[in-house]
C-alpha cells in the first residue's frame, strides 16, 4: 500500500499532502474483512470448559472469560466496521474535491 507523503516547500514546512483514494478503500476492504473475520469466531465457546472444570475457580471464571471475549470481540467488530465505512467516505470525498478542483482548473484555463 503506497504511503502518504507529505509535500513540503524550500523551508521543509508541510504545505500539503496526497492522499490515494484506492488506498483508502484497500484498507476499508482490510477493516471490513477483519470484522467480519472475528465476528465468525466463537469465543464464548472457552465457557465450555467449565463443564470439565467442576468445582474449580477456573470453571467459574472460563464463563466470566467467555461472556467478557464476545463482548469485547463485538465491540472491536463494531469499532473496525465504523472504521472502514469512514475510510470509504474519505475516499469518496477526496474524489469529488479533485473531480471539482479539476474541473475549476480546466475552466479557468489552468491560471
Amino acid at each position: 500500500m503506497p504511503t502518504v507523503p507529505a509535500i513540503t516547500n524550500e523551508c521543509g514546512k508541510m504545505r500539503g499532502f496526497e492522499v490515494y483514494p484506492a488506498a483508502l478503500r484497500a484498507a476499508s476492504d482490510a477493516a471490513r474483512l477483519a470484522a467480519d473475520g472475528v465476528r465468525t469466531l466463537k469465543v464464548s465457546r472457552v465457557a465450555e470448559l467449565a463443564a470439565a472444570l467442576p468445582g474449580t475457580e477456573s470453571a467459574g471464571t472460563a464463563g466470566e472469560l467467555g461472556r467478557h471475549w464476545e463482548t469485547t470481540t463485538k465491540q472491536w467488530a463494531d469499532a473496525m466496521a465504523s472504521y472502514a465505512s469512514t475510510m470509504t467516505a474519505a475516499a469518496k470525498e477526496y474524489e469529488a474535491q479533485d473531480k471539482t478542483n479539476a474541473h475549476v482548473i480546466g475552466r479557468t484555463g489552468g491560471r
